[in-house]
């Protein structure tokens, strides 16, 4: 899978903040479930899950830590640059 880019809000759900991915990138992930991910969010790093929203969405969840890291708040936009995490294949044992 190619990386996934994007540029997007941080929003608040509840009680925790996240980034929606646009409808047409979530395809790309090729999964209606959590999937997991790694890349940068503004150039610092980030290794976590991308999950499903139920409306064929996925978003990424931002922590305080990484808020804080990153100098963001609610509603500033965030670069986001992601590869899905494959499962290393198992090998025969036939």
């Amino acid at each position: 899978m190619a990386a996934i880019h994007f540029i997007g809000p941080i929003k608040r759900r509840g009680s925790y903040y996240c980034v929606e991915f646009p409808r047409y990138l979530s395809g790309e992930l090729r999964s209606r479930a959590r999937v997991k991910v790694t890349g940068t969010i503004n150039g610092g790093d980030y290794d976590g899950s991308a999950f499903p929203t139920g409306d064929g969405r996925h978003l990424i969840m931002i922590n305080a830590r990484m808020r804080q890291d990153l100098g963001v708040l609610e509603g500033d936009e965030v670069v986001i640059i992601l590869d899905q995490v494959l499962a290393p294949e198992t090998e025969d044992q036939g």
